[in-house]
């Protein structure tokens, strides 16, 4: 689809994008032009005294909608990232104030800037789909939104460079950064013995229960937890958005093994495989010396492949029946939802008036011969829930319209009782209670026809009573975690004495041995237009750990710097191993090879309740002939620069800040 809409917007797109971009007299219906009303003359605060209604602040909307539907901007670092996102009218303030301050700086829309964005092939296709798909949008609506937002790069740029680092601060972070270091760990983990603990006390859960309650549980995977008493556990009471949901199955295989292929089907194959022959080449073996003359190509029979044609043939009928099936459905359930609002979503239909599945099955299988699968789930899932269920949690819909594929979990929790300001998605499938949604179709080809029969939106829990039996598992996790944490102090003495391996025996933990690491590893993030692999500096992790930690990062290098510290370069070299001793120079005066005997720490990670003992094995610091090569300090200083823009952009770019330097005051 989208190949289709290049090569139909492709050329007025780019006549404008890539030749009228110059010219300021752009014509033709624009989103703005469909703005306005009587909202515009809300005031939304003061700015230097003055009001600022939200009819100034239309271009700043219509510019972050477009560049939000551009998501090839984000992989060119342009993307606004530091857009507020608690609100649509937060975002938009900030961007208007930041666009004003540029103007008020002298940056200005550089044209050529722009001209070489839109020549990027992902975001040119990007922009002739958005036109193609929303007609609230014209040409002039991108050209601006670029415009405005290149002028506020510029103003970025200007910043950021002021933080550039001079050339002996890169040599020290690429000296610190380039250290090779190996540690040896062992690792306690709370879940393993929390059953073990007592049973905590009334205070105890009641206490818990309080800091917790208004709090989401955390899941791996997900942006760390909140700060709650200083520390970052993975508790949590708050009831998230959850559904009940019923659906029709319609199983392939199980009509698969009753259908027998027919002659036309026979002959359907063959004609596939006479069609596609060149699917069925015989490659050659591999000789060390090409033929004179190239042999004449073989090709598996028909009989060779017969049987999968066929099977290919019997599916495509299966998928035919159940099209036709689903069709007759969707037809019988959409009988009570005739009416629809000004919004596009149906007016509600009590349950009662739904048509039944059970009795639409029953009806499908009197008139096509195959029942499908009534599932129902009457008690309450949320979105992991959804997508931990076997078939239909896999599925997902090519419903026409949408950017890509989504799955039950997704558009379960879009449904308008739970997110009405999800108007996209919402307009589009007419996601609502008892209102079929999009059919979906797993990896085994089989289909189904759900819809959402009732949802509970998020809220906190109105007494203890209510998840008790999880804030016993909580408590008694968190007791486990703090026993770990003493546990783990006492077996980093030991293994400062005696080794890890020998240490962590007496615990009855295993210690892990990982390869070397760095603090930047390089990472594939893929080819150039030449075929060449293209990577970038990314933050390294520890090898064998799941958990992407900054704090066991920064340990292992911790003892790596001790290490390095208290000894000449070329005696660690030398001495190559942590476990190295403290040896005699000869001139009667100890000189250290490396300070520490067995070098560990314990550090203790809230969010996964996990304690890990390490100790270092190794390190190995960047040569001196690396601190002076210019291609290293580049790319090095490339990374440094991004994360340092990044730090300082995100809070001078940030709604508060732009607020407190223009003078805005806003009324909420």
């Amino acid at each position: 689809m989208a190949t289709k809409l290049m090569r139909k917007y492709s050329k007025p797109m780019m006549a404008v994008l890539g030749v009228l971009l110059m010219v300021t007299f752009l014509v033709g219906y624009s989103y703005q032009s469909g703005m306005g009303g009587s909202g515009d003359a809300f005031v939304v605060g003061k700015l230097n005294g003055q009001p600022l209604t939200k009819g100034k602040l239309t271009q700043a909307r219509i510019d972050i909608r477009v560049l939000r539907s551009l998501p090839a901007l984000a992989d060119m670092g342009l993307y606004p990232m530091w857009l507020s996102q608690r609100s649509q009218t937060r975002a938009a303030i900030q961007f208007y104030l930041l666009l004003r301050e540029a103007n008020a700086s002298g940056f200005f829309p550089d044209i050529g800037d722009i001209n070489l964005l839109v020549k990027q092939k992902t975001l040119r296709k990007q922009i002739g789909e958005l036109l193609a798909n929303n007609s609230n949008f014209a040409q002039p609506n991108v050209v601006q939104a670029l415009e405005d937002l290149t002028t506020i790069d510029q103003l970025q740029v200007f910043i950021g460079g002021a933080c550039r680092p001079s050339a002996p601060q890169l040599a020290h972070f690429v000296s610190e950064l380039g250290t090779s270091v190996k540690v040896r760990y062992a690792r306690m983990r709370a879940s393993d013995t929390a059953d073990s603990m007592p049973t905590p006390g009334a205070a105890e859960l009641q206490r818990l229960f309080a800091a917790y309650r208004t709090t989401l549980p955390w899941t791996a995977g997900s942006p760390q937890p909140p700060l709650i008493n200083g520390h970052r556990y993975p508790f949590g009471y708050r009831y998230p958005d959850r559904v009940k949901i019923e659906f029709l199955k319609f199983n392939r295989d199980a009509v698969l093994a009753k259908l027998k292929p027919t002659i036309k089907d026979i002959q359907a194959a063959y004609a596939y495989y006479q069609s596609h022959l060149d699917d069925y080449e015989i490659t050659p073996p591999n000789t060390s010396t090409a033929p004179a003359i190239a042999p004449k190509p073989k090709y598996k029979t028909f009989d060779q492949v017969r049987q999968k044609l066929i099977r290919r043939q019997l599916i495509k009928r299966v998928n035919q029946k159940f099209q036709h099936m689903l069709n007759h459905a969707s037809h019988m359930a959409d009988k009570p939802w005739s009416t629809v609002n000004i919004n596009g979503y149906h007016q509600a239909v009590p349950p009662s008036q739904w048509v039944s599945y059970s009795t639409l099955a029953g009806n499908l299988g009197k008139q096509y011969g195959y029942t499908p699968v009534v599932g129902r789930w009457n008690h309450w899932m949320n979105a992991a829930d959804l997508a931990s269920l076997r078939g239909i949690g896999d599925a997902t819909t090519d419903q026409a319209g949408l950017s890509q594929a989504l799955g039950l979990s997704i558009l379960a929790m879009k449904v308008h009782a739970l997110d009405q300001h999800s108007k996209n998605i919402g307009l589009l499938l007419h996601l609502q209670v008892g209102y079929d949604g999009p059919v979906l179709t797993d990896s085994h080809g089989n289909r189904y026809l759900y819809r959402v029969i009732a949802v509970s939106k998020a809220h906190d829990p109105a007494t203890l009573a209510e998840v008790r039996s999880a804030v016993v598992h909580d408590a008694k996790l968190l007791a486990a975690y703090r026993a770990d944490e003493k546990s783990a102090m006492a077996l980093v003495v030991e293994a400062g004495r005696m080794g890890l391996p020998a240490a962590a025996k007496k615990y009855h933990l295993a210690v892990i041995s990982p390869s070397s690491f760095k603090a930047l590893e390089n990472q594939l993030v893929g080819m150039t237009p030449d075929g060449q692999p293209q990577y970038q500096l990314a933050p390294g992790h520890l090898p064998g750990v799941q958990i992407r930690s900054t704090k066991l990062m920064q340990a292992a290098f911790l003892l790596a710097h001790k290490a390095l510290g208290g000894a000449n370069a070329a005696d660690v070299s030398r001495a190559g191993h942590a476990d190295a001793k403290l040896k005699s120079s000869g001139s009667g005066q100890s000189k250290a090879r490396l300070v520490l005997t067995h070098p560990c720490t314990s550090v203790a990670l809230d969010s996964p309740l996990e304690v890990f003992v390490m100790q270092l094995v190794n390190a190995k610091p960047v040569p001196v002939n690396i601190l002076h090569n210019s291609t290293d300090l580049a790319g090095v200083g490339r990374y440094l620069m991004g994360h340092l823009n990044q730090r300082l952009l995100a809070q001078w770019f940030s709604y508060a800040a732009v607020s407190k330097r223009l003078g805005f005051a806003a009324n909420d």
